[in-house]
């Protein structure tokens, strides 16, 4: 059996090529990919503005696919089932990984990111505890287990709690997850900024209490106390690190969710002057994983509305450009990876 994959084999060139077929270890599990997201680190790397996500990989972070072969390690799972990967690949020996934090392991890989090859193909072989079963969660809804455990990871890293009112700056997939789980643990006020109108639009539809705001109407005075409790920054570009900066009141946190450029010009003079705690957000653990499972499988939230558009394998390259030239018709696109 062939196995192909999409390589990105310089920037804005996607390469169409044979790779080996996995072999299955004894603590692995083969899988037939499914569905492959496509994500905004994704499309940094496509572009080269990417700080750690360079050419000469398989993109594809956001997966799910069938167990099709199992090591002799495997009893949890079955041939045949389905299941969702968390995509970190840790040592296991760091003081991160010992304390519960692999998420910044020392030697962290993410599959499709850094080292292994990811989902953008026919078939991968992954260790068996990186994969979650999806149960009677439609294959596509599961693809947002792994942006939502992002979202997840942010909202337990901060301090928020309810009650608070929050900021939050950038509606595309990161940030709306964001807003949907502040929006289920009772705070007092959510204010979501955005300048694509459809964005906004697809925020209030989810989340009807929130506020949706562009970003030259945002202004202090939507708060009672002289600004947000807490921002939640999700999008990683200098102009909306500094608006977090600018809009969050004195002594107040900060979590950066969006992934900066390697070199920011952003005006951290205030955070030192305003007391401002700033708190980066990495992936996720466990916890979040298993949260973000258990949400999926509520109906509270039609999260299928997120997804927007679902290109065959053989259309990639075309998903990534029609996602770049239009950006407010996209939201969550989808690569069925066995449809050609």
């Amino acid at each position: 059996m062939k196995n192909y994959g999409w390589l990105l084999k310089d920037i804005k060139n996607l390469e169409l090529i044979e790779t080996p077929y996995p072999e299955t270890k004894e603590d692995q599990i083969l899988l037939e990919v499914l569905y492959t997201g496509i994500c905004g680190s994704d499309l940094h790397a496509y572009l080269g503005e990417h700080p750690f996500v360079k050419p000469g990989i398989i993109l594809g972070h956001e997966f799910v696919g069938k167990i099709i072969d199992k090591g002799k390690a495997v009893v949890s799972f079955e041939i045949g089932d389905f299941v969702v990967v968390e995509p970190s690949l840790t040592c296991g020996k760091c003081y991160n990984c010992i304390h519960g934090r692999y998420n910044i392991c020392k030697e962290l890989d993410v599959i499709g990111c850094t080292k292994t090859n990811g989902g953008f193909q026919k078939y991968i072989s992954i260790p068996y505890y990186k994969a979650y079963k999806i149960n009677d969660i439609p294959l596509k809804k599961a693809i947002l287990a792994e942006p939502l455990a992002v979202a997840m990871h942010g909202v337990r890293r901060s301090s928020f709690k309810p009650g608070d009112e929050v900021l939050v700056i950038g509606s595309g997939p990161i940030g709306l997850l964001t807003t949907i789980i502040l929006s289920l643990s009772n705070p007092k006020k959510i204010v979501l900024v955005d300048p694509l109108e459809k964005r906004l639009n697809l925020a209030k539809e989810l989340c009807t209490e929130i506020i949706v705001i562009k970003p030259q109407n945002l202004n202090s005075g939507l708060f009672s106390q002289e600004g947000p409790d807490i921002t939640f920054e999700c999008v990683g570009i200098d102009e909306t690190i500094n608006m977090s900066i600018e809009f969050a009141r004195k002594g107040s946190e900060i979590i950066l969710l969006g992934v900066p450029k390697e070199i920011s010009m952003a005006k951290f003079i205030y955070i030192q002057d305003r007391e401002l705690n700033l708190k980066g957000s990495l992936m996720y653990t466990k916890d979040d994983y298993l949260i973000a499972l258990d949400l999926l499988g509520k109906k509270n939230i039609n999260y299928e509305r997120l997804i927007t558009h679902t290109y065959p394998f053989s259309k990639l390259p075309e998903a990534f450009e029609s996602i770049l030239k239009n950006k407010e018709e996209y939201f969550k696109v989808i690569i069925d990876i066995q449809k050609d």
